[in-house]
């Protein structure tokens, strides 16, 4: 086997007609005006934080920054979409395990597999210490109760994952391995506690694999 070829991919299009466009540069949760719009921290401690693009609170975006054109990804977040984020393999070989996909602080962390200390994905008081950033595997079925109904300050439970390095419970371990030319689907979402640190904070998604 040699090592496969991967690239993550984001659905610029719908639930039900996707356009998978690659990840060159970055994805953004912002406010409800746009990609430059910080998404303000919530009142209080309200469960309800979440980048739903929906209504307020929940009005926060989801966006693919490709620096050339910007396109909003509307189907993340707590909903029974299956088609948001893919890991697609390009027909080179398949993964010698389940892959994983994870978040660290930088691209140097996730090569060093080192535990998060910034605080949307170490968490806040006010996020019970619980990362912010959270995914669940859709390959096999869509996302269910426990993912669409979670709050900010608890794990998602069920199938998806609270994202923060490589520990026990950090990570969203695949169902099964990723084939020559196959993909692996997710749907991720993003959370802010009432005691979010201001300003752009950056982090890198991780998708992790074994192969021989």
């Amino acid at each position: 086997m040699v090592e496969p070829g991967i690239t993550l991919q984001l659905n610029d299009g719908t639930e039900g007609t996707p356009s998978w466009s690659d990840i060159d540069t970055a994805l953004r949760w912002t406010g409800p005006a746009g990609i430059a719009d910080p998404f303000p921290a919530p009142i209080g401690d309200g469960d309800d934080a979440f980048f739903d693009t929906s209504s307020a609170p929940n009005d926060g975006e989801c966006w693919h920054d490709t620096g050339s054109t910007d396109d909003q990804i509307t189907v993340a977040g707590r909903n029974a979409n299956d088609n948001v984020l893919q890991a697609l393999e390009d027909g080179t070989d398949a993964t010698a395990d389940p892959p994983e996909l994870s978040a660290y602080d930088d691209a140097t962390d996730a090569g060093n597999r080192a535990a998060p200390a910034i605080w949307v994905l170490a968490g806040t008081t006010g996020s019970s210490s619980i990362s912010c950033i959270r995914a669940i595997e859709t390959t096999v079925s869509s996302p269910d109760s426990l993912w669409i109904n979670q709050v900010h300050d608890s794990s998602p439970s069920g199938d998806g994952e609270a994202l923060a390095g490589n520990g026990a419970g950090d990570k969203v371990v695949c169902a099964s391995v990723l084939s020559s030319s196959g993909t692996k689907q997710f749907n991720i979402a993003a959370c802010a506690p009432h005691d979010s640190t201001a300003g752009q904070t950056t982090f890198v998604y991780c998708f992790q694999y074994t192969y021989t």
